[in-house]
C-alpha cells in the first residue's frame, strides 16, 4: 500500500511542529521548576532561624536539585533539538526543494535556552540564602 506523498509530507511536517512544542514546553518547565524551588528556599531562610542545623543540610538538597532540573532540562532541550534535526533529513531526503537546514543560527534559540539555564543554575549556587 502507497501511502500518497502528500500525507507523508503532513506527517513529518506536523512532527516537526509537535518537537518544537516540546522543546519550548521543556524550557517553560524549567522555568516552573526553577521558580518552586527558588520559592521554596526563600520561605525556608524566612522561617529556619539562622543557627538552626538543618540549613546545611537543606542548601546542599536544595543545590542538588537545582542542578538536577537543570542538567535533565538541558538533556531533554537537546535530545528534542536532535529528534527535530533527524526529521528534518528525512524531510529534505524525500522533498529535494526543501532544504537539509544546516544552518547554524537554526539552533540559536535552543543554544540560548540552554545557556540560561545554565547560568541560572549558576546563580542560584552562588545565591542560595540557606
Amino acid at each position: 500500500m502507497e501511502i500518497p506523498q502528500e500525507k507523508q509530507y503532513e506527517h513529518l511536517t506536523g512532527h516537526l511542529r509537535y518537537i518544537n512544542e516540546k522543546i519550548y514546553q521543556s524550557f517553560t518547565l524549567f522555568i516552573k521548576l526553577a521558580s518552586t524551588i527558588g520559592g521554596g528556599v526563600f520561605f525556608l531562610h524566612w522561617k529556619l532561624p539562622l543557627e538552626d542545623a538543618k540549613r546545611c543540610s537543606l542548601s546542599t538538597a536544595t543545590n542538588l536539585l537545582f542542578i538536577l532540573v537543570s542538567i535533565s532540562m538541558i538533556i531533554l532541550i537537546l535530545n528534542n533539538l536532535r529528534s527535530w534535526y533527524d526529521y528534518r533529513k528525512v524531510l529534505s531526503k524525500q522533498y529535494p526543494a526543501i532544504p537539509d537546514n544546516k544552518n547554524i543560527f537554526r539552533w540559536l534559540t535552543e543554544a540560548v535556552m540552554c545557556i540560561v539555564i545554565v547560568i541560572a543554575c549558576i546563580a542560584f549556587l552562588k545565591l542560595n540564602p540557606l
